[in-house]
């Protein structure tokens, strides 16, 4: 088992087994667990001789003291999984390793480090219902972005993602023109990803459309329909 489930006392180990199955299933109890006492003392008649327990590191302790520590308070409940949006769009294989979901998503690149695990820190919305439904509150949406900063630091993402970083930056300085833009971009791809599909792939960004159809939004943005809205309620 890993280190990080080691308890220190019963009592410890009654509070996890009530958490445990509350958070991942929602059952005030597990169907069954087993409780290892250690080898049989001097006089039972029955129980192993001798009983060895492997405690698995596997760069456990590495997160000990830093920025990632929170991951240790993981019990593995899978209650981040099951909220998650993207999750339940790409399912658990697609994370490429032990852990899927949010957390797979902070643990992966913090065992095997972060540059062979480019894509699970942007596997994320960063809605934060991960960190709602926490039973012991890890932050995952901050690890998350602890993680992104480190990419994005150390150059490690494609240099389109820092032009269009860029790009976006520029235009939110300025407001007048971050409307106009997105009022613009709302229009052509309504006109051009909608029932006329006259392009299947928007520009520069392959990765996303070459196995999915364009987006194709409404052709109003999130202001417009916002003032639509409280006009209405007015």
């Amino acid at each position: 088992t890993g280190i990080e489930k080691v308890l220190p006392t019963l009592e410890d180990l009654a509070t996890v087994i009530r958490l445990l199955p509350r958070s991942a299933t929602g059952q005030s109890i597990s169907n069954y667990f087993s409780l290892l006492t250690g080898p049989c003392a001097q006089g039972e008649r029955d129980g192993p001789e001798h009983m060895y327990v492997v405690l698995v590191d596997a760069g456990r302790t590495g997160l000990i003291g830093g920025e990632f520590q929170d991951m240790l308070r993981c019990i593995r409940c899978g209650a981040c999984m099951n909220h998650c949006p993207v999750y339940q769009k790409i399912g658990g294989h697609a994370y490429g390793w032990v852990y899927p979901g949010p957390m797979g998503s902070v643990l992966t690149p913090s065992y095997i480090g972060v540059e062979n695990a480019l894509d699970l820190p942007q596997a994320s919305t960063l809605c934060g219902e991960c960190h709602v439904v926490c039973p012991v509150k890890i932050p995952l949406p901050d690890l998350l972005r602890k993680l992104r900063e480190k990419q994005f630091a150390a150059r490690m993402r494609p240099g389109m993602e820092y032009l269009a970083l860029a790009l976006w930056g520029f235009l939110a300085q300025r407001p007048a023109l971050y409307a106009l833009a997105t009022t613009v971009a709302a229009r052509a791809m309504k006109w051009m990803g909608g029932s006329k599909k006259l392009i299947s792939q928007l520009p520069f960004a392959g990765g996303w459309t070459n196995t999915r159809d364009m987006p194709a939004p409404s052709g109003k943005t999130f202001r417009e329909l916002y003032r639509t809205r409280k006009s209405k309620t007015l």
